[in-house]
């Protein structure tokens, strides 16, 4: 064996009675308070466990630790940190001045500067206040009994050297909500690469003390933002409802069904059906916002149903190639290049001779040039026959 190292068994027979006394504390907890992975401790009961611990060695070190490990060093819900605690409410009371002395001053500040997690010293004041016997560590107790609020507030009024003047990042926020819709704070924050919460902690601060900053590298991913993808689309004072339904019907008459019209702009088929559907529609900013990126991404491709394409047609709902982006929001203005299906054009036998024999030239039988035409063949004949009775 080697000299740094050590037999197994004692160790592990002491771990043993250990876990005998506290069943409730798992073993991570007993290797944590021993300075000891706890892989290690757990790969030591695994082996003997299998029966293998007798030739199993482990580091003096880690053996010195776990043997000097008591019962009484173990963390207990009544004695708090292993017998290094003390009776929190001295320290919660002053605390509670300083808060009240000093509003400024916050309680993750004076955590901080005891060396405590500002959920500890929360929980700590919650207890104290609620009349609960609270412990919390003797270290700990002695740095909060000792702050001095002047040095907190001074160094609170310094800013850090890697923080930022946050106005500027809000100012920049508020232009690129106006000039789009569906930009809220989270996907802007997002699409710079910055955490949404970070974003949202940092502008909580300031509203609380207009001092605090915002780390320089958040900061400035926020400002180089000057473009925001979809489903954020540029904010147009003169977008209609009325356009908005056309862009809506003329989607549908291009072969997309409202279900493909709603996943391209983010928005759930059910919502666009209740906006078509509507007596008088009253659009949303999501739902415009929905629409627009839409429109922006199907208009010019072909959509894959030719069921919406036979629905729309029914209901003589015009192409987007029909509407021009410069007029669909007037309500005053029809689509272009569109032949309406219940208005019959004016035929006279020259037109139609010349159109059947140009038919005909293509290679379609009278009939098919005819029902291509829209016309029968007893209309057809009026026609023609009307034209030799003139003659």
């Amino acid at each position: 064996m080697r000299a740094d190292r050590t037999a197994a068994a004692p160790v592990l027979q002491h771990v043993r009675y250990l876990i005998t006394r506290r069943p409730d504390l798992p073993v991570a907890a007993i290797a944590r308070h021993a300075g000891v992975t706890s892989s290690t401790l757990k790969s030591l009961l695994s082996d003997d466990c299998r029966g293998s611990g007798e030739e199993r060695t482990v580091s003096s070190a880690i053996a010195r630790r776990l043997l000097a490990l008591q019962v009484a060093d173990l963390p207990c819900r009544e004695r708090g940190y292993g017998g290094r605690s003390t009776d929190a409410a001295p320290a919660m009371r002053h605390v509670r001045a300083l808060l009240a002395a000093h509003p400024a001053l916050s309680q993750a500040a004076l955590a901080r500067a005891a060396g405590m997690s500002p959920s500890t010293l929360a929980a700590a004041l919650h207890d104290v206040a609620a009349g609960r016997p609270r412990r919390i560590q003797q270290a700990a107790a002695r740095q909060l009994l000792a702050l001095d609020p002047d040095l907190l507030l001074t160094a609170a009024a310094v800013r850090r050297s890697d923080t930022m003047e946050l106005q500027p990042v809000i100012d920049h926020l508020h232009a690129l909500q106006l000039r789009y819709d569906r930009a809220s704070r989270a996907f802007i924050a997002r699409t710079a690469g910055v955490n949404p919460s970070t974003l949202a902690c940092a502008l909580l601060d300031h509203s609380r003390n207009p001092q605090r900053g915002i780390h320089t590298a958040v900061g400035r991913r926020i400002l180089a933002l000057e473009e925001l993808p979809p489903p954020a689309c540029p904010r147009r004072t003169q977008i209609t409802d009325t356009g908005l339904l056309r862009r809506l019907h003329a989607l549908c008459a291009g072969g997309w069904p409202l279900k493909d019209i709603g996943a391209a702009g983010n928005i759930s088929a059910k919502t666009l059906t209740a906006f078509a559907t509507s007596h008088h529609p009253r659009s949303t900013p999501a739902l415009r916002g929905a629409v627009l990126v839409a429109w922006e991404e199907l208009a010019h491709r072909p959509g894959p149903s030719p069921a919406a394409r036979r629905r729309a047609r029914a209901k003589g709902w015009a192409p987007p190639l029909a509407w021009d982006n410069e007029t669909i929001d007037d309500p005053a203005t029809s689509p272009s290049g569109i032949r309406n299906p219940h208005h019959q054009p004016p035929w006279n036998p020259d037109l139609l001779q010349h159109e059947l024999c140009f038919l005909t030239r293509l290679g379609l039988s009278k009939a098919q040039a005819l029902k291509r035409l829209g016309l029968g063949s007893g209309r057809a004949q009026r026609i023609l026959i009307h034209s030799a009775l003139a003659a």
